[in-house]
Parts: C-alpha cells; structure tokens; sequence
C-alpha cells in the first residue's frame, strides 16, 4: 500500500489541492459590496479544475509509467 501512495503521491496532492479549492469556495460567503457589487472569491472554481485536471493527468501518467514497469518486469524474468 505504500508504495502505491509513493507512486500516486503528486497526483494525490494536487487532488487535494483542487478540493480544497472547491471547499473554500463552498465555505466563503458572498456579500454585496456598499457599490452594489458582487464580492465572492470566484477564483477558487478555475484553480479547483486546474488543480483537478493536473492530477488526473499525473495519475493516467504514473499508472501508464508503473504499468510498463511491471511488464518489463515480467518479460524480464
């Protein structure tokens, strides 16, 4: 098991990284401004889908890399 948090361990922590994004932006609470304008931290959405899209590409990445490893392995012995 750990070394499968080993390998998976960059797109892990982007994953959270991206949910984090989506929590903060559920947990801040908007508010009109005194100009009638609307204040409310909508950068947290395209951070959260970056964060997100970065670690399902590293983990398509690292799950292609660890599964040629395992087949050299094979064709190796």
């Amino acid at each position: 098991m750990l070394t499968l948090l080993r390998h998976f361990r960059t797109s892990f922590i982007l994953f959270l990284i991206g949910t984090g994004c989506l929590l903060a932006f559920n947990l801040s609470t908007p508010h009109v401004a005194a100009n009638g304008s609307l204040n409310e931290p909508f950068a947290f959405i395209p951070l959260a889908w970056l964060f997100l899209g970065l670690s399902a590409v590293t983990f398509v990445a690292n799950m292609v890399r660890t599964m040629l490893g395992i087949k050299r392995q094979h064709l190796d012995c």
